[in-house]
């Protein structure tokens, strides 16, 4: 095999041996555009699933979800990001509002991970285990 035909031979194999698991998965879609998109989310819905892509950004590492306000209306977005945007919550008043409203950006890795709020099992346990106290100690 000449050298010009070995080097065709490898081009068109290279892209055999490129992994697929490289590429990030999330869910996305938009709640202003899809009233679907919601904070509560159920990944086994038909729906839901269709929202469940390969990230089309260049090295995305991260699957985001933010929920908050966007022109007057409280909604979800679910993204892919090459950045960490980190866990964070911000509570926002709005002067001719009564009310306030809670802005937060989920940042999470795997696939699908942005499906629902990650839960940290570690202070659930301590807030089981601190309630079990104080109805122990009630009870003596």
């Amino acid at each position: 095999m000449n050298k010009q035909k070995y080097f065709c031979f490898m081009i068109v194999l290279l892209p055999a041996f490129i992994e697929t698991a490289l590429a990030l998965s999330c869910y996305q879609c938009d709640s202003t555009l899809d009233s679907n998109c919601q904070e509560m989310w159920d990944s086994s819905l038909s729906y839901n699933q269709q929202k469940y892509r390969t990230c089309n950004m260049w090295n995305a590492q991260f699957c985001i979800k933010v929920t908050g306000m966007w022109g007057g209306v409280v909604g979800t977005h679910r993204f892919c990001s090459s950045r960490d945007l980190g866990d964070q919550c911000q509570d926002i008043w709005f002067p001719d509002h009564d009310r306030m409203y809670r802005a937060c950006i989920y940042t999470c890795t795997g696939d699908g991970c942005n499906s629902a709020v990650k839960w940290s099992t570690t202070p659930a346990l301590i807030v089981c285990l601190f309630s079990a106290v104080i109805a122990v100690l009630r009870i003596l």
